[in-house]
């Protein structure tokens, strides 16, 4: 793969797809809240997010498990706390095993104030090939992540994709 020669972030017609899509909408939950819950089910961990990735911020479109926390009231948080940042800049799944000790995230305040331990991102793709964010899964217990349920998680970030782009704004 190829190191893109700029900031995928920052990439103004994935943030356009991402507009046209609505995908900052309040209705957009509702179609992938069901989605969310399963991959939650499915990997067994207390918390799963449907990611929109903005070039400052993590939107959370849907979500499992964050009912009562501040990430539900703040509906996000900031992109350089962003696990789900890197499925954007690198086109693939990301996992984490122990965020306590992983370079890029153990200094995270989701890691150090939170208590996140192990997260599994897929990228949701668009149709027209832009990365709008992740399905992902989060665990407040340091774990790894097989092949089966990596399968699973990007088959329902497919679905999640489906579903998005089925209320597509023309």
């Amino acid at each position: 793969m190829t190191t893109p020669t700029h900031d995928a972030l920052h990439d103004a017609a994935r943030l356009q797809e991402i507009a046209d899509l609505g995908l900052l909408s309040s209705d957009v939950d509702p179609i992938l809240q069901d989605v969310a819950a399963r991959a939650s089910a499915h990997l067994n961990l207390p918390v799963s997010l449907v990611s929109v990735v903005l070039d400052e911020a993590l939107h959370v479109a849907a979500s499992h498990g964050i009912t009562g926390m501040w990430l539900d009231e703040a509906g996000g948080h900031p992109v350089e706390w962003s696990f789900c940042a890197t499925s954007v800049r690198t086109r693939d799944a990301f996992t984490v095993e122990n965020a306590a000790v992983h370079p890029d995230h153990r200094t995270n305040p989701l890691v150090t104030q939170d208590g996140v331990r192990c997260y599994a991102g897929v990228p949701l793709i668009s149709s027209r090939g832009f990365v709008l964010g992740n399905l992902c899964v989060v665990g407040m217990e340091a774990r790894t992540f097989s092949e089966d349920e990596m399968a699973t998680l990007r088959a329902l970030g497919a679905e999640a994709v489906r579903r998005i782009e089925q209320r597509r704004i023309v």
